[in-house]
């Protein structure tokens, strides 16, 4: 990871942690963000949320611009205690189609927004990904979700989790992070980052979120990788909650 990208990380890092630590109240996060960084909150008992994901990007070190499709499923089992399964199918433009990877989660939180200092939920993660090589790797991944609200508009969550490879690789030490403004009670407006240390690499997404009637939420944002991340890409989204 070169120097502007390291420093560029650890004040980010640096700046949400010291925030989460300032006093705080209401109610200012809902959906997860536009990538992969886990909000405190669940779905409440049997409700259900479907999500389609569509990404259009570069990748620099191919010279190849691709499409990427996510289709998403998340079920509430209790008011505290949810899971989901995703899958994603990938198509370089003048190429063919393959499936790129796929997870399941479970996710739990401890109590109510803002019952204490810190929101803290917790989740654990199989996932499978293509690797630079085009083979599909897995792992498990526990992951610490810190959350704090900021009156009824501003949240910061940070999630601290660490990547467990089923083949001969590494654990490796990840970090997301994720800034929401509630702009107005439609609009959110936010950024969030993302780095993992084994890689050496991470990214960069500002994003918006439109909250819609009867459970509705469009979102859309830009990736911009740095270091060895060599993609950037353009993602919207659509969630329907039942």
């Amino acid at each position: 990871m070169n120097g502007y990208g390291r420093r560029w990380g650890w004040g980010f890092a640096l700046i949400v942690i010291s925030l989460l630590l300032l006093p705080g109240q209401a109610r200012a996060h809902r959906d997860d963000y536009l990538d992969e960084t886990s909000v405190f909150l669940t779905l409440g008992q049997d409700e259900v949320e479907t999500e389609y994901w569509l990404d259009y990007g570069f990748d620099r070190e191919a010279s190849a611009h691709f499409f990427r499709h996510h289709a998403a499923v998340e079920w509430g089992i209790t008011d505290h205690w949810m899971v989901d399964g995703r899958v994603t199918l990938k198509k370089v433009v003048h190429a063919g189609t393959i499936f790129d990877g796929g997870r399941l989660e479970t996710r739990y939180r401890f109590g109510e927004e803002n019952e204490h200092f810190l929101d803290l939920a917790v989740s654990t993660e199989l996932n499978w990904e293509r690797n630079e090589d085009g083979d599909l790797v897995g792992g498990l991944e526990p992951r610490l979700i810190l959350s704090k609200d900021f009156h009824e508009k501003l949240n910061f969550t940070l999630n601290l989790s660490e990547e467990f490879p089923f083949d001969s690789g590494k654990p490796a030490f990840l970090l997301y992070g994720g800034i929401r403004y509630n702009w107005t009670h439609l609009v959110r407006v936010g950024v969030e980052w993302h780095h993992d240390s084994g890689a050496g690499e991470g990214s960069v997404i500002p994003q918006v979120w439109f909250a819609l009637p009867r459970g509705v939420t469009i979102k859309a944002g830009y990736s911009a990788g740095y270091a060895a991340n060599q993609e950037d890409f353009t993602r919207l989204a659509l969630e329907a909650e039942f």
